[in-house]
């Protein structure tokens, strides 16, 4: 079977997700659509520019605490012969609506999501297990996961099970990356995200405040409803003069000139992509300890072995970690260089493209002529 048509329905479109799509539309030899809302993620979704995959859905209302609805989702055209991507999170009921209406309509369908994240609960997994039972294929964001089920629930399953290692795109980056002398750099600390209560930021900024951290600065990319309350506990922890509020940015040039001066990347709370930008500059890393409680590309992390982890909610250990990390030139770049090449080689929107077109393929699409898959 050719697909007449790839419908992909995703909450919102944030910056970083274009890159994959626009990859992926070039690829594939039907249509692609991708169907979205708008959102206010702040840099992130403020784009003036319009692509000729993009398709805009209503906003998204809350039906129940923990319960989304999607309008528009279930009245977008499905037919036989269209391939249709859904978003798997178990709270947008129109998504999982759509995913039974597109198999009665005889179209082909993919769910797409975390098999665990850091805000996952145990109810909310069982239904996200019971929804992937419903699609002809599952892709999850990592090689990780898809593992874990392939080894666990998903044993037997002979659908198409891929992963996309999900990243960023990294050619901006490399394009403005200095390279990594840990001895040249300043006694400078690298958050990149929302600050949101995910991130945990109030934990770094009680590690800051500790002895062992006097002279050590923290410079602050990013925006989010948690800013003023920080703001407020580094003025009560005396840290303003070594703190940098740069906001939110989407200016590769503009981060790549706070990243580069940089020493380590620190994450305190639950990291996800946050981690492939820094580790694209080559940035070693300190996160927690707790593999459960990161989002799934904690992955990299792993896979890279970039840096040192802390015991989660311990301003103290992070701390410990810190200045460890800052101690240790030699190890230092070594960690650089693993971060580096893992961000490049495996977790970037040009490999994600790949691997979505690959598992495309699998379900019914044909490549186009451009496509180079494997």
């Amino acid at each position: 079977m050719n697909a007449s048509r790839v419908i992909i329905f995703q909450p919102t479109l944030p910056s970083y997700r274009v890159d994959l799509f626009e990859r992926v539309a070039e690829k594939m030899s039907c249509p692609v659509e991708v169907w979205h809302s708008s959102a206010q993620l702040g840099v992130l979704t403020q784009r003036d520019e319009r692509f000729a995959w993009e398709r805009l859905l209503p906003p998204i209302r809350r039906l129940l605490p923990g319960l989304d609805w999607q309008s528009g989702v279930l009245t977008t055209p499905v037919g036989p012969g269209d391939v249709v991507v859904l978003s798997g999170a178990p709270r947008n009921v129109s998504n999982m609506l759509m995913l039974v209406r597109a198999r009665w309509r005889g179209a082909r369908t993919v769910w797409w999501g975390q098999y665990w994240s850091s805000t996952s609960r145990t109810h909310r997994f069982l239904l996200r297990l019971l929804l992937m039972k419903l699609s002809h294929a599952i892709l999850f964001y990592t090689d990780d996961e898809c593992e874990a089920y392939r080894n666990g629930l998903g044993r037997g399953d002979a659908r198409p099970v891929e992963a996309l290692n999900n990243g960023i795109n990294v050619a901006p980056i490399l394009a403005e990356r200095a390279p990594y002398v840990p001895g040249q750099r300043a006694r400078s600390l690298l958050f990149i995200g929302r600050l949101t209560e995910k991130a945990e930021l109030g934990i770094l900024l009680d590690a800051l405040a500790r002895p062992e951290l006097a002279d050590v600065r923290l410079e602050i990319v990013g925006d989010g409803e948690e800013r003023a309350a920080l703001e407020e506990k580094a003025a009560r922890l005396g840290l303003e003069g070594r703190l940098g509020w740069h906001g939110g940015m989407t200016d590769e040039r503009a981060i790549a000139a706070i990243a580069n001066r940089c020493r380590l990347f620190v994450y305190p709370g639950g990291v996800g992509l946050s981690l492939l930008h820094a580790m694209a500059y080559g940035l070693p890393v300190v996160v927690h300890d707790d593999r459960w409680r990161h989002m799934p590309e904690i992955a990299a992390f792993h896979r890279a072995r970039c840096g040192l982890t802390f015991e989660k909610d311990n301003p103290a250990a992070l701390a410990g970690a810190i200045s460890e990390a800052l101690a240790v030139t030699e190890v230092d770049d070594n960690w650089s260089v693993a971060a580096a090449r893992v961000a490049e080689k495996e977790f970037n929107t040009e490999e994600m493209a790949r691997r979505f077109c690959r598992l495309l393929q699998r379900v019914g699409v044909q490549e186009g002529r451009h496509a180079v898959l494997s």
